[in-house]
């Protein structure tokens, strides 16, 4: 993984999961807290909802144990209905991605390629 980065789009908020290689497996599911990958300790942050992300086999690091996603762990959105984006985790080959959100609201992860990425498109 490389990057994450998020911006509003008419009706709805878009995150993409930049990758460096082939797309990993990965899940996106609604949780009802947030918590750190590996220690389970809560990440305290507001929101009405929150949509995890987890890529699986991925790190968020290179060989030399450089972290590729910089900043955070909670970064700032505050756009339509997301309001942060936060690093839960970069652990035993999980990535975890979670999106603070005013609200639920329906959403679709797509992959795309040229270059590899994963999209997560959220309603207002």
């Amino acid at each position: 993984m490389k990057d994450v980065r998020y911006a509003s789009h008419g009706s709805y908020d878009r995150l993409v999961v930049d990758l460096e290689g082939d797309i990993p497996g990965y899940s996106a599911r609604w949780v009802d807290q947030l918590v750190q990958d590996g220690s389970g300790r809560p990440i305290d942050v507001g929101g009405g909802a929150y949509l995890l992300l987890t890529l699986f086999p991925a790190n968020a690091h290179d060989e030399e144990g450089r972290v590729t996603w910089e900043g955070g762990p909670v970064y700032q959105a505050r756009l339509g209905n997301l309001t942060e984006v936060v690093r839960t985790g970069d652990f035993e080959a999980r990535v975890g991605i979670a999106l603070v959100l005013d609200r639920k609201a329906p959403f679709e992860v797509k992959e795309m390629g040229s270059p590899n990425r994963l999209v997560i498109d959220v309603a207002h």
